[in-house]
């Protein structure tokens, strides 16, 4: 390994424990509480050693919520896009997405957290990281209305819909499972919702003869 090669390796493996300490405070403790200073101890550096990877607390954190929707579509690319069937694929994303957040609840905390202390970034990101899968979702739909098996519906407004139920189901389960200090209330499983949510895709998306 050259030089060159070693720096890089050091900055990436230090980017990840940067960014795995501060999804875990961030989570815990709130973006407004949480200081650099924090992250830093934790990570036993000085706060310069954070300021020479991010400009600032927000950007830091902005990087943390990025980091785990682009690991959200890593997921869904792994398991729901090599599936070709239609019914099926719709079934597999539902499954994929509620086990991602079951395995990934400080996600779930800080995706709160963005969409109330950064409504901006929280649209940006969520428009320049998701366009390719709702995409993808659109090119499903159409595949099911062509073959047949769903019905003829409005494939932007579908797709649209499609991703809100799911972001729907999760802030209500955000809203319903933890309590005041982040930490989770109940036992409840987002995976315990996969029938229900499926079922009532279903339900709307199929032809009769498919039902």
């Amino acid at each position: 390994m050259t030089v060159t090669e070693k720096k890089t390796d050091l900055v990436k493996r230090r980017t990840e424990q940067i960014l795995a300490s501060a999804k875990r405070i961030f989570a815990q403790d709130g973006f407004r509480r949480t200081q650099l200073d924090h992250i830093a101890a934790d990570l036993n550096v000085g706060k310069g050693t954070l300021y020479r990877y991010f400009k600032d607390k927000k950007s830091l954190f902005l990087a943390v919520f990025n980091q785990g929707v682009e690991r959200l579509l890593q997921a869904m690319a792994e398991y729901v896009e090599p599936i070709t069937d239609p019914k099926k694929k719709i079934a597999a994303a539902v499954k994929t997405y509620f086990e991602f957040f079951d395995n990934d609840r400080q996600l779930i905390e800080l995706m709160m957290q963005v969409r109330s202390e950064f409504k901006d970034d929280y649209r940006r990101i969520f428009l320049e990281v998701y366009s390719d899968y709702i995409v993808k979702i659109q090119d499903t739909i159409k595949t099911g209305i062509k073959t047949g098996v769903f019905r003829n519906l409005d494939v932007e407004k579908t797709a649209e819909a499609f991703s809100a139920m799911l972001h729907g189901v999760l802030q209500d389960f955000y809203v319903r499972e933890f309590g005041p200090d982040g930490g989770i209330t109940k036992k409840e499983l987002l995976t315990d919702k996969i029938d229900a949510v499926s079922s009532l895709l279903m339900e709307g998306l199929l032809e009769r003869g498919n039902k």
